[in-house]
């Protein structure tokens, strides 16, 4: 089964279908969830959602849509798009690894993390201090283990990170349950209030 679906996310890569390659490798892959968290995401109407990152661009300025459109516009990223079929495929069994990497760069974004090392680091502590997977948790302490080895000159700006995303986990509501794209019209500092985003 795994290894059927990580050939079809291949050929779904070479078809140009990135977001359902990358659905379909999450899925064979990891990114389980603890029972705790399947069990939110199950209560999600939209666990996939689709991104129009034309339509965010045409939001008010400091807006959370119209930050997550200028982040992904300077970082030359585009939001990955889950086919239909694909989708019905994976909504019961693989909703944690479809919905994270589709909504992975809105946490940069609410977090306010780049896309450096140091941000990734961040962002990586934050999810597993949400505790949504053991895979997840696993990334983050070999995360905190690595990234100094290849950025030995930022180890102090690492461990801030990691500190910092520890931090903000511990008060905020479970972020990949919530339904993000239906806060992308308020200004971000209200959206990342209503999710108990709370910079000291």
């Amino acid at each position: 089964m795994k290894w059927s679906m990580l050939w079809r996310a291949v050929q779904s890569a070479r078809e140009g279908r990135m977001g359902d390659a990358a659905a379909l490798k999450g899925a064979a892959t990891g990114g389980r969830a603890y029972p705790e968290l399947n069990a939110k995401l199950e209560l999600l109407e939209e666990p996939f959602p689709s991104i129009d990152l034309d339509a965010l661009r045409r939001f008010p300025e400091g807006t959370f849509g119209r930050e997550y459109a200028r982040f992904m516009d300077d970082q030359g990223l585009k939001p990955f798009i889950v086919s239909r079929e694909v989708a019905v495929e994976l909504a019961r069994t693989s909703r944690l690894a479809v919905r994270y990497p589709l909504l992975h760069d809105a946490f940069h974004v609410l977090l306010g993390f780049d896309t450096s090392l140091v941000g990734e680091l961040g962002v990586w502590s934050f999810v597993s201090a949400q505790h949504y997977s053991p895979d997840y948790d696993r990334a983050a302490r070999w995360g905190r283990r690595l990234y100094p080895l290849v950025r030995p000159g930022q180890g102090a700006a690492l461990r801030e990170a990691s500190a910092r995303g520890e931090a903000l986990a511990r008060r905020a509501r479970c972020l990949i349950a919530e339904p993000l794209e239906q806060l992308f019209t308020l200004p971000l500092p209200e959206a990342r209030n209503r999710l108990g985003l709370v910079f000291e």
